[in-house]
């Protein structure tokens, strides 16, 4: 099933869509949490996830947003109550990696520079 996944731009707003995971029951909708990527260019993008969700669903899905294909280069970071930093873990659930309350707010940042830039690839990831 599909689910909006508002994507808010400084000058203005754009609608976008995700794949949110949903059950009948009432019990996994009340697991459903918010979460919210600021990106690159400073805009965000708000989505609900549940507790099982992965880190690696969040980095597809803004790694889809810029249409990335060399995902290896970047990252989820968030910021724990003591004001460390961290990389999300991809194979992890994101709901045991985070120690606050939802709402999330994490950072897709750039995690690791290559030595030599002009081997990338893609045009869009060296930039």
């Amino acid at each position: 099933m599909f689910a909006p996944c508002e994507c808010v731009r400084r000058g203005g707003r754009r609608t976008m869509k995700m794949i949110r995971f949903r059950s009948s029951s009432i019990r996994s909708l009340s697991q459903e949490m918010k979460c919210t990527i600021r990106l690159l260019d400073d805009s965000e993008i708000s989505c609900h996830i549940q507790r099982e969700t992965k880190g690696q669903f969040l980095i597809d899905h803004v790694c889809n947003h810029y249409c990335l294909l060399e995902k290896d280069y970047f990252g989820i970071r968030y910021v724990d109550s003591e004001k460390q930093r961290h990389w999300l873990e991809p194979n992890k659930s994101i709901f045991k990696q985070m120690k606050s309350h939802p709402p999330y707010t994490m950072c897709f940042r750039v995690k690791f520079y290559p030595h030599e830039p002009l081997k990338i690839k893609e045009e869009l990831t060296r930039i």
